[in-house]
């Protein structure tokens, strides 16, 4: 079904004793406008629109306005051509987004109709840091270790648990942080060796997953070391 919209404009021509009519027919033609967004590991937000016309085709012309309805702000204009907005920096939570697509009158006798995308929500979350400690190390066979993760988010006290790793080993899956923003794993069972402990916070809803960097943990290294030393004098 066609569903253009004809808008007839006479234009009467006065100059002469004879009255002279023109018509012009112009077409009101619809559009359809959808909105896609995705978060990278840094908190960067892409918001990429989509505007297509009612006959299935793209539009000859206009602009995308793209609008944080959380915050109340418009977050970028754009060309229709390339109708996509990176944000950095927004405030940790969810994000309610939407793009408006302005229309054009440019392109008569053809009126290209406003649009409005449904709204995409987001939730935009702060990358941690991640401190690992070790309660002694080195430290010789069998030793009683504690291994303490700190952390340390910009927005309030981080939640949720930590995964603490020895290499591709996992040595402790979903220990809980406490009131401080830390978590920690009691353990004899360290193997022999120089072990690189790792630990990966899970993420909660304002602070985004993270990982520690590898923390080497000497286990009976510094008492073999020591014995070939006495054993050499």
């Amino acid at each position: 079904m066609n569903n253009f919209h004809l808008v007839v404009v006479t234009a009467v021509m006065l100059a002469s004793p004879t009255a002279v009519r023109a018509q012009s027919i112009i077409r009101s033609e619809q559009t359809r406008t959808t909105l896609a967004s995705s978060i990278d590991a840094t908190g960067r937000t892409t918001l990429t629109a989509s505007v297509t016309s009612e006959r299935g085709g793209g539009v000859p012309g206009g602009i995308v306005r793209f609008v944080d309805e959380t915050t109340l702000m418009v977050l970028g204009w754009v060309d229709v051509a390339h109708p996509s907005l990176v944000v950095q920096r927004l405030p940790p939570g969810p994000h309610r987004f939407r793009a408006d697509y302005m229309g054009t009158s440019n392109y008569l006798p053809v009126v290209v109709q406003p649009s409005q995308s449904a709204v995409v929500v987001e939730i935009v979350r702060v990358m941690p840091a991640v401190a690992l400690s070790s309660s002694e190390n080195p430290c010789p066979s069998g030793a009683v270790v504690t291994l303490t993760a700190a952390i340390a988010g910009g927005v309030g006290i981080p939640k949720g648990a930590v995964t603490f790793r020895d290499g591709e080993q996992v040595l402790a899956t979903h220990v809980g942080l406490d009131r401080a923003g830390t978590a920690s794993f009691t353990t004899s069972a360290l193997a022999d060796g120089t072990r690189w402990i790792t630990a990966e916070y899970e993420g909660d809803t304002v602070h985004a997953p993270a990982a520690s960097p590898p923390l080497t943990v000497d286990v009976g290294v510094a008492c073999l070391r020591s014995s070939q030393l006495h054993a050499g004098d």
